[in-house]
């Protein structure tokens, strides 16, 4: 599972910013970032208090590109900032945690501009992460939180952007990040930490790139889709079996608008582990089916081109587990190698609880 991450998160990076082969060449500005953080370790079980012993710090650096008009989305999203990040960070508990680095792709959408050198904006980014420590039942078991050295990394942030000219930038933000490994494997509690940075980008110069492809599914209206999921996750205990996890959706979308789609998902899941879980709980159940879970989400999808951002929040409508409440979450990426095709890569959660890691194909039917 975690090989088929990192190679899924590859592709989507360089589907992010490689251009769509064309005879026709334009120029797009690229350059390099800077950003030092600090922050602390939010911790979301009693037990994970004994983590947060320093505050953690981090230094980022960014290979960027500015969108220049010639795709769609550049202009639909106010010309963002976007490119891949290398992201090292100190934990803040050496012994326990030690370190990570982070490789992932990441956009800048603006927001708000008060002045024409100032403005706000959005960063989300989702890669690939690697911890140093992870939890032995010997030699690290305060380690609560990670059990494997590979894991999804997540970036949400806001930043303030000072445009000191037309090469030189500065910048202050606020960012939430996630290492999970999403139930791959337990203990796996996962790490969360606000933090807090300054830093610059430097343009350096022009990129001549091949001009995007018009995609005729960019201005499709009523769109039915069919996905099926595939994972693996651990529940109770530390070195126990591996649960297959399969789910069937059936999502329905319209455009609200020319690149930002809203609907709503039938999801049908098959979780194995959950017959334990029923056992555990001493909750009676007959047949497989009875041990299933089904449910109602509403969706957004942000399109760039061939490549789309996903959120959702659902609610169950059948779920004999009660552990984790009614409600859960779906943010991922998906990417659209054919018209009626697609590759889909999320994490499921229930809130701050990462359930499972979503692998799947998806299918245009309308």
């Amino acid at each position: 599972m975690i090989k088929q991450l990192a190679l899924l998160s590859l592709t989507l990076l360089y589907c992010l910013i490689a251009n769509s082969a064309s005879a026709d060449t334009t120029t797009i500005a690229q350059g390099f970032g800077l950003k030092v953080h600090t922050g602390v370790l939010q911790y979301h079980h009693k037990e994970m208090e004994l983590l947060r012993t320093n505050p953690a710090t981090a230094i980022e650096v960014s290979y960027i590109l500015k969108g220049n008009g010639e795709k769609l989305w550049h202009k639909f999203y106010g010309y963002p900032k976007y490119g891949v990040s290398y992201f090292f960070m100190d934990l803040g508990n050496r012994k326990t945690l030690g370190y990570s680095h982070a490789l992932y792709p990441f956009i800048d959408f603006p927001i708000y501009s008060p002045s024409k050198n100032l403005n706000l904006g959005f960063i989300v980014g989702s890669g690939l992460g690697y911890i140093t420590k992870t939890y032995h039942r010997t030699q690290n078991f305060k380690n609560t939180a990670i059990s494997t050295h590979f894991n999804a990394f997540i970036n949400l942030g806001a930043t303030l952007n000072y445009c000191i000219n037309n090469n030189l930038t500065l910048n202050a933000n606020f960012n939430l990040i996630h290492f999970s490994n999403g139930s791959y494997k337990k203990p796996n509690s996962g790490l969360n930490y606000t933090l807090i940075s300054v830093g610059a980008n430097h343009i350096l110069n022009s990129l001549k790139t091949s001009k995007s492809t018009k995609y005729p599914f960019i201005n499709e209206t009523h769109r039915l889709m069919l996905l099926g999921i595939a994972s693996q996750k651990e529940v109770k205990g530390v070195g126990g079996p591996r649960y297959f996890v399969s789910s069937f959706s059936i999502e329905y979308s319209y455009p609200i608008k020319k690149l930002w789609r809203a609907g709503v998902t039938a999801d049908f899941m098959y979780d194995t582990s959950n017959k334990f879980i029923l056992d555990y709980q001493h909750v009676n159940w007959e047949t497989p089916w009875q041990a299933a879970k089904s449910g109602i989400a509403i969706n957004s999808e942000l399109i760039l081109n061939r490549l789309s951002a996903v959120f959702a929040l659902g609610g169950y409508v059948y779920n004999l587990d009660s552990r984790n409440g009614k409600f859960y979450q779906r943010v991922g990426l998906r990417y659209r190698p054919f018209d009626r095709v697609f590759l889909h890569l999320a994490l499921k959660t229930h809130w701050t609880i990462a359930d499972y890691l979503e692998l799947g194909v998806g299918f245009k039917v309308l």
